[in-house]
């Protein structure tokens, strides 16, 4: 069995992992570190997300310190117009990608093992990586730190099961399957109904709306109330300096 030895082995390539690593980088200079990741592109998440999503943050406030992501610019149309940029979903993934082979892996001091799994806890000195396609195993010294940057992740949709059980008659599909509706065989649907109150759901409701899907024809469940913070009071610009530390100011009691 192939051997290997890294100071820190980061479990999950999305954005804590990256983050974390290209830190690592500029902190701990004489560290190696390796990534062990099941997708089989830098991002986590974003490489199940559906194809419409946004960030809800101004791109300046993610990713890495060593790379901005966006241009630093306002969107000039949309809903989102006068306000700096959202990425998108592809614009954050290239992102990511770029991170990976631009940044870290040309350092020397970065293994990443896409479609890989983890066999080994976060507390243990060593364990094994295991490909996913082939099942070749690899053993791992660990000598400072295993770090689960896997721990907080998502459960998107697309990769995974509902927790509820559908009448007969009624159609499943997750949010990815929505723009490829005209592919299916199935009848065109008249009725939606959107399961959740959080950004994803917001982000369908929008979708659908832009797409031409009625008004009326749109049913919205919503297990608990959602937390919103107004836009123009995250903004990254000194032109919202006021609007930014007041919406803060205004979070706390008098």
């Amino acid at each position: 069995m192939p051997q290997l030895e890294t100071d820190y082995l980061i479990i999950g390539a999305g954005a804590s992992g990256l983050a974390f690593a290209d830190t690592l980088l500029d902190e701990a200079p004489d560290a190696h570190i390796t990534l062990v990741d099941r997708h089989g592109k830098p991002g986590g998440h974003w490489n199940d997300a559906y194809s419409f999503v946004n960030l809800h943050q101004p791109s300046a406030f993610y990713g890495v310190n060593s790379l901005p992501l966006g241009a630093n610019r306002k969107d000039t149309v949309g809903a989102n117009a006068g306000f700096y940029e959202l990425a998108s979903g592809p614009e954050v993934a290239g992102y990511f990608n770029t991170v990976m082979n631009q940044r870290l892996l040309p350092s020397g001091r970065v293994a990443y093992h896409p479609m890989s799994d983890w066999q080994g806890g976060v507390d243990d000195a060593g364990g094994r990586i295991v490909s996913i396609l082939s099942g070749a195993e690899t053993a791992v010294t660990v000598r400072r730190k295993v770090v689960n940057a896997a721990y907080a992740s998502p459960r998107v949709p697309s990769t995974h099961k509902p927790k509820f059980t559908l009448a007969d008659g009624v159609r499943l599909v997750p949010p990815n399957a929505l723009v490829q509706l005209w592919h299916s065989p199935a009848p065109r649907p008249t009725q939606f109904v959107i399961v959740g109150a959080g950004k994803t759901a917001m982000d369908v409701g929008v979708w659908l709306l832009n797409s031409g899907a009625p008004a009326e024809a749109i049913q919205w469940v919503m297990p608990r109330d959602s937390w919103l913070i107004n836009r123009a009071t995250t903004q990254p610009g000194m032109e919202f300096f006021h609007q930014s530390i007041g919406g803060q100011a205004a979070q706390f009691p008098v």
